[in-house]
């Protein structure tokens, strides 16, 4: 295996110790000292992990408003990535190994404070990580990146519960050393190669589609928004999502769920265990819905079938099955384990809307709208945070009480249910349009009563002098007639699959064609491709 060839292997293994960490720090309870501690300080433990993460989400947006430079460099600029935007993601990968060390006590024994400040960096940790996930897989399709995240989601899901079942320094050592370190490669691996994977990406292409315009046709185009803001009922609604499903996780944690288990009794022996190695009952029940889950996700996406109102229903169905059942109290907390894989579900729902709605839009386009919905969303988590701690706090209130627990499941299952008849139908049609298409169709409405004739003629007149551009440069590069045929193909921002269905082809064929046009053409990716055939000069 050669270095190349293990570039996409390293950044699958990244994605998945990204999830895996989040896992462990949503199940978990082995990332306390112990977890009498973590029980003891569970009101501020319950606030620190958001608060970190609202101050990484914040810390990305102050970047990203600055278009994407920091320091004087362009870290998190679409184009012109330079050594340094390959090792920004060492420093998230440094700050999780600290975070882990202070929450795990290993560098303070059992101290309370060290143990919170190990939450709030983990969190911020998370989100920085998580943000350059999101700028890593920017040039992909939202297929292909949708495949790896229920990929890397399935294997971590299976990971989390083997190394639970292995003794707590293994999963430790996963935990502060190993995963921060595959983060920052994968990270860095797709971050520098931007172009990775470009022959089943469709973006990269997308964006130049059109030739330059000559001096006669500049007035009628328009140049591509700066930013493409997300619309009202989507983002209400993914806001809302997130503060109701963290308001009732947070009600009962999963990480600190020590009742007995009937489920892991038989296999210990004792009838009052309450965990198998470092695994809750509540933590394997959720680790196993969210493997299902990803695997017949991972199945259905990868014939194209997987449907946003599926995935979302899904979320909400097992979030809402969990609260309705939990104040009935069945023994072990599995209901508990059902919710939790529930948020995981809605997690999924939220990235493949996202992916989906800036399709073929370029970095800048969703750089600030993106980065400011995680800091709202972040800020929602940290309201109902807040409300959990006044609610413990209340004398008066026992949330452990059969008809408090009734009460407060019950609201947030009506709220969920709520969302899934209301706005959500209207979010399926916003996503389906998408920021870019709903731009351009936009602008061709209102130009239609105008110059519909005019703006027929362009496009016939830009489609023929592209042809006779593609011509020649297939000409001077002594590109073969199927070549010449896919290189227009790939210059439409065509991928793989689309070009096997078009040209009747397999998929090894196409490969091999596009092999010999980087070849002939004396490149290495899709996108030096264009930029050599945009720079060719015209007739």
């Amino acid at each position: 295996m050669t270095f190349d060839s293990a570039k996409p292997l390293v950044v699958e293994i990244g994605l998945g110790c990204y999830f895996w960490l989040a896992l462990c720090t949503l199940l978990s309870g082995a990332l306390y000292p112990a977890l009498e501690v973590g029980t003891a300080c569970q009101i501020p433990l319950t606030l620190s992990c958001d608060a970190g993460l609202l101050l990484g989400f914040a810390g990305c947006l102050a970047v990203a408003k600055r278009g994407g430079r920091a320091f004087g460099m362009p870290l998190l600029a679409g184009a012109g990535r330079t050594f340094a935007a390959t090792m920004l993601p060492l420093l998230p990968a440094f700050t999780t190994s600290v975070a882990i060390l202070l929450r795990t006590g290993m560098l303070f024994e059992e101290a309370t404070v060290p143990m919170i400040a190990g939450d709030v960096l983990l969190g911020a940790s998370l989100a920085a990580a998580g943000y350059l996930w999101w700028l890593a897989f920017s040039g992909e399709s939202p297929h292909v990146a949708l495949l790896r995240v229920v990929r890397a989601l399935l294997g971590a899901s299976i990971a989390f519960v083997v190394l639970s079942l292995a003794p707590r320094g293994i999963l430790l050592l996963g935990a502060c050393l190993v995963s921060p370190v595959a983060i920052g490669l994968g990270l860095a691996m797709q971050l520098a190669e931007p172009q990775a994977d470009a022959d089943d990406s469709p973006c990269d292409g997308a964006r130049d589609e059109r030739p330059e315009a000559s001096a006669d046709t500049t007035e009628t185009t328009r140049p591509a928004p700066e930013t493409a803001p997300l619309p009202r009922v989507l983002q209400l609604s993914i806001v809302i999502s997130v503060f109701v499903a963290d308001l009732l996780l947070s009600l009962f944690p999963v990480s600190l769920f020590s009742e007995a288990s009937p489920l892991f009794a038989p296999l210990t022996g004792d009838p009052a265990a309450a965990t198998l190695g470092n695994l809750t009952e509540p933590a394997f029940i959720a680790a196993l819905l969210i493997a299902l889950f990803s695997g017949i996700a991972l199945l259905l996406e990868e014939r194209e079938r997987l449907k946003l109102p599926l995935v979302c229903s899904v979320g909400f169905f097992a979030v809402a099955v969990g609260f309705v059942t939990f104040p009935y109290h069945f023994p072990g907390g599995a209901p508990i384990g059902v919710a939790e894989a529930g948020r995981v579900i809605i997690l999924v729902f939220i990235i493949m809307a996202l992916l989906r709605y800036y399709q073929d839009c370029p970095p800048r386009a969703w750089l600030v709208p993106l980065a400011r919905l995680a800091c709202l969303c972040a800020l929602a988590m940290a309201v109902a945070d807040v409300l959990v701690m006044t609610l413990y706090l209340n004398p008066a209130l026992d949330l452990f009480d059969f008809t408090n627990r009734t009460i407060f499941g019950g609201v947030g299952v009506l709220v969920l249910v709520a969302l899934l008849l209301g706005p959500m139908p209207h979010v399926y049609e916003v996503v389906r349009r998408g920021a870019c298409r709903s731009e351009a169709a936009g602008n061709n409405a209102e130009n239609t009563d105008e110059g519909a004739e005019s703006a027929a003629a362009v496009s016939l007149q830009r489609e023929e002098l592209a042809e006779a551009h593609l011509d020649a440069f297939a000409s001077t590069h002594r590109l073969s007639p199927r070549e010449r045929e896919i290189l227009g193909l790939i210059s439409k921002g065509r991928d793989v699959p689309y070009i096997e269905q078009e040209l009747v082809l397999s998929k090894s064929t196409v490969k091999t064609h596009i092999r010999h046009i980087y070849e002939k053409c004396e490149v290495s990716s899709r996108q030096a491709l264009i930029d050599l055939l945009q720079s060719h000069p015209e007739d």
